[in-house]
């Protein structure tokens, strides 16, 4: 993608697995490793998201997901410590990428703002929930089943969307982070055999941000660019977890959509596969654009350093080992009917170059002529009509 696969959580990098064989090394090679006495700061300032916030604010969208089993690391790496946020707000070192994202978008924003470039903020949260969309924005957990929103396919844009998504205004890292920790509470949350605090769902955080450029030509230009935050749902097998019911069904629906995730994954480095299977899970229809479409797109591959945990480490670098290989295709994210207008500008441009060199030809090469005749713009309009 337009970044790879990286360690995080608990670390990566490499292995050793005990098998009826002799003990086998296996390596892995990705743009960082961070181990597990990595600090938030280290891993926020290391692993490239800073960057993705400046081409953020050029008009590019970009997506930064965290992956692997529960307990490995992703909700932290990702978000923090949920509870310390909600009660407390942000400043605390073991806030999230997505918190110091928040603070660093600002500072960017503050930096490049000036008589010429103006910076809208607004900001969208999903979660995917037994393959059912909520608005975390407007939804709390008691209100879960009345607004399941459904997802439809843009023709035009060849993009996926959510139906009826509020989107909330965020015009200071305040209101953006007031939002983040709103969404934080009504996200669905549930004990098992793995992790007392196992998040159940797939959760979207998205930060939209419009930036309005005036142009040599006085003409202003709006580029969109967005941030997507993807802290996915456990990677781990039905039988790690020991659930039962309705904990059971989640666990099913999160192995399915995960499960499709790979198979895009996959789709997109064979280059015999003709067609990703982007519509078989809300999901990866959600994530069409970050995975092989034209965004930049970083994974934070979480896995534990437990000797217990060791096969889904394993499952977790061979998954992130392929993410790394998909190719994405970035560009700017432009208003369509200003992409219009800008391609129809360059037409006039083009056609008034051909006027003058026709009108400097015809000077050149016949002077009375070219004195007789009203060559004006508007005298050719009178005449043409």
């Amino acid at each position: 993608g337009g970044r790879g696969g990286g360690g995080g959580g608990g670390g990566g990098g490499g292995g050793g697995v005990r098998g009826s064989r002799a003990q086998t090394a296996l390596a892995y090679q990705f743009e960082r490793c961070f181990g597990q006495e990595t600090t938030q700061e280290e891993l926020f300032e290391g692993c490239g998201v800073k960057d993705m916030l400046d081409h953020v604010l050029e008009g590019y969208s970009a997506t930064v997901f965290a992956y692997g089993p529960t307990g490995s690391g992703k909700t932290f790496s990702v978000t923090g410590k949920p509870d310390s946020i909600v009660k407390n707000g942000s400043g605390d070192g073991s806030d999230g990428v997505v918190i110091r994202s928040a603070e660093a978008l600002f500072d960017k924003i503050r930096a490049k703002a000036t008589d010429g470039v103006q910076f809208k903020v607004r900001a969208s949260c999903v979660e995917i929930y037994n393959e059912s969309i909520v608005d975390l924005v407007k939804s709390s957990r008691t209100a879960r089943g009345v607004a399941q929103l459904p997802v439809k396919f843009d023709p035009s844009k060849g993009a996926f969307f959510v139906q009826d998504l509020s989107y909330c205004k965020c015009p200071s890292e305040v209101d953006l982070l007031r939002l983040y920790m709103k969404v934080l509470r009504n996200r669905s949350v549930a004990a098992h055999e793995l992790n007392r605090d196992s998040s159940r769902s797939h959760a979207l955080f998205t930060v939209y941000v419009d930036s309005m450029v005036k142009g040599a030509d006085g003409h202003i230009r709006t580029r969109h660019g967005k941030m997507t935050f993807v802290d996915l749902a456990g990677s781990e097998r039905l039988k790690d977890t020991r659930s039962e019911g309705q904990t059971l069904r989640e666990t099913g629906s999160i192995n399915k959509s995960l499960f499709t995730l790979g198979k895009v994954i996959s789709s997109l480095c064979d280059r015999r596969s003709t067609k990703a299977p982007y519509r078989d899970s809300k999901l990866t229809q959600l994530l069409m654009d970050s995975i092989g479409g034209t965004s930049l797109t970083m994974m934070l591959a979480c896995i534990s350093p437990s000797s217990g945990h060791i096969a889904e480490s394993m499952r977790t670098l061979d998954y992130a080992i392929r993410a790394k290989s998909v190719q994405n295709k970035p560009v700017v994210l432009l208003d369509p009917q200003q992409t219009m207008l800008e391609e129809l500008r360059k037409e006039i441009d083009v056609l008034r170059a051909e006027n003058r060199a026709l009108k400097e030809a015809l000077q050149t090469s016949n002077p009375d002529l070219y004195a007789s005749l009203d060559l004006t713009p508007r005298s050719l309009l009178r005449g043409s009509g």
